[in-house]
């Protein structure tokens, strides 16, 4: 009958490869986790900045008039904008044959774009309001 005392005590070779390739594994999976979450964070920050940006664009639009037309720009190197101005007027309006007079003031819509590229993906963002301008002359 051997003697337990002749073998020496620890971990095979084969038991620490298999300790070290699930650790390994372990790491690997760990690594993805916080790699998507970096990513959903830059995502979430370039949403934030252009969100801030439109909003930007939208408090400037108008501020020396209301003047229709598109202005465009860049910000950051990063984020395109575009603001377009136009008069409004309801679809039923149009229709009936109704028009503003001329001593009333105008409805003008603003609306601003943003767009961004984000990894491999273009991203956009859009904002749009009515204001109340000038009466026409």
């Amino acid at each position: 009958m051997p003697s337990a005392r002749g073998r020496s005590a620890g971990f095979t070779l084969i038991e620490t490869l298999v300790a070290l390739a699930i650790v390994g594994m372990a790491l690997g999976a760990v690594a993805g986790v916080f790699g998507n979450g970096l990513a959903a964070h830059e995502t979430a920050a370039g949403a934030e900045a252009a969100l801030a940006l439109a909003e930007e664009r939208l408090a400037l639009a108008g501020v020396a008039g209301l003047r229709p037309g598109n202005e465009t720009g860049t910000f950051a190197e990063r984020f395109a904008w575009q603001t377009t101005i136009a008069p409004y007027e309801e679809k039923d309006d149009r229709d009936l044959g109704l028009t503003a007079a001329k001593s009333l003031p105008r409805l003008y819509r603003i609306a601003i774009t943003v767009a961004w590229r984000d990894g491999h993906r273009e991203r956009r963002l859009s904002l749009s309001t009515l204001r109340l301008g000038p009466a026409t002359p």
